[in-house]
């Protein structure tokens, strides 16, 4: 459970979980901030003429940031409702590069939403609601969401080179380039990346940049005495960063029940209910890798399996120099199919506006 309340130009929330204390998180608001729900409420009181826009800031859980939605009011329509004709407002509302559009009754009520994925809300009876939940075929969103490709990837785990043409992918709003991976002319290769020779720096010669990724944030609390001892508890005195990394990657694999869940990842809830998918996985190898000692971040894009490249998120560890590490599959380092688009947690939303438009062919691969 979450609640939370606004004074000055701080958010306070106060999240509860099933076991454990309270948590109390304050984060600073440059902004006045609305939940995205109530924008459209917000809309119904307004006598917004067609053509005009308004721009809100909204509270995005899933990055604990605030985030601009710009609504722009179309013209009036008249649309059936439950067996009856209602004059609505049409508007539509752009989030994060990707838009709806919803229509507005008279008393405020949302009576009707069309958004990404071809998804569409209406409203119905309560009767007709339920009964429609067991004739709808099942639907899984996940392969709904990912790309199909070209030819199949044989030896993945072998490979140590793979060539791709990408299309619909700004490059330059995403991190494609850097690394283990180079993109030249929307022609993008990852190469593999070697574990037998890594250089290990001492503490103080590390960059404060690099040293950034050692910090906890609210729901990666890394600081938190549950989240030291359990890393503690998994490594030993004498382990090299290497050796670190390995059995973490390790735990998390073998510890973590594999299940789609729906929730904001926080690395001390998934430590207690050790469950989750692949988002859950990479927070939480996050938090223990930077309790002990090693830079981590996560990282987003997508993965292949079986013929489609799959949205995905996965972890970077900095062992001298930055290597994948994908705790769901049990690798360090990433196989070449994970294609890195963004870096940090906080960015994966910016994937969204990619589904449906994201196009990969797949130029050749190597061992």
């Amino acid at each position: 459970k979450a609640r939370g309340i606004v004074k000055d130009k701080t958010l306070t929330l106060f999240i509860t979980s099933a076991k454990g204390p309270e948590q109390k998180i304050d984060l600073p608001l440059k902004k006045k901030i609305n939940l995205l729900a109530g924008v459209l409420e917000f809309l119904s009181a307004e006598d917004l003429k067609p053509g005009v826009s308004r721009t809100f800031h909204v509270f995005d859980p899933i990055t604990m940031t605030e985030r601009p939605v710009k609504v722009l009011m179309l013209e009036e329509e008249t649309i059936p409702v439950m067996e009856r004709q209602e004059e609505a407002k049409k508007v539509s509302v752009d989030f994060m590069g990707v838009s709806q559009l919803a229509w507005i009754g008279k008393d405020g009520t949302v009576l009707r939403e069309e958004g990404s994925l071809g998804v569409r809300l209406e409203q119905v009876t309560r009767e007709e609601a339920l009964q429609k939940i067991t004739l709808l075929p099942g639907t899984d969103l996940a392969e709904f969401a990912s790309i199909p490709v070209n030819r199949v990837i044989r030896n993945v785990a072998q490979l140590n080179e793979l060539k791709l043409r990408l299309d619909g992918i700004d490059g330059n709003a995403l991190f494609l380039d850097g690394g283990r991976q180079s993109l030249q002319d929307k022609v993008l290769t990852i190469r593999r990346e070697s574990i037998s020779n890594l250089f290990f720096p001492s503490a103080q010669k590390v960059s404060k940049e690099v040293k950034t990724y050692l910090e906890p944030t609210p729901l990666i609390q890394s600081d938190h005495p549950e989240i030291k001892a359990k890393a503690q508890e998994i490594l030993s005195a004498n382990d090299s960063d290497l050796v670190k990394a390995g059995k973490l990657v390790k735990w998390v694999n073998e510890n973590i029940q594999k299940r789609p869940v729906l929730s904001v990842p926080n690395a001390l809830e998934i430590l207690h209910r050790r469950v989750g998918d692949c988002n859950e996985h990479a927070v939480l190898l996050t938090a223990l890798a930077r309790a002990a000692g090693i830079p981590a971040e996560v990282e987003a894009g997508l993965v292949y399996q079986g013929g489609r490249f799959y949205y995905h998120a996965w972890n970077v560890l900095h062992l001298g120099t930055w290597i994948t590490a994908d705790s769901v599959k049990g690798q360090l380092p990433s196989d070449v199919t994970h294609i890195r688009l963004v870096r940090g947690a906080e960015r994966q939303i910016d994937l969204v506006r990619l589904i449906g438009k994201a196009r990969i062919e797949i130029l050749n691969y190597s061992k």
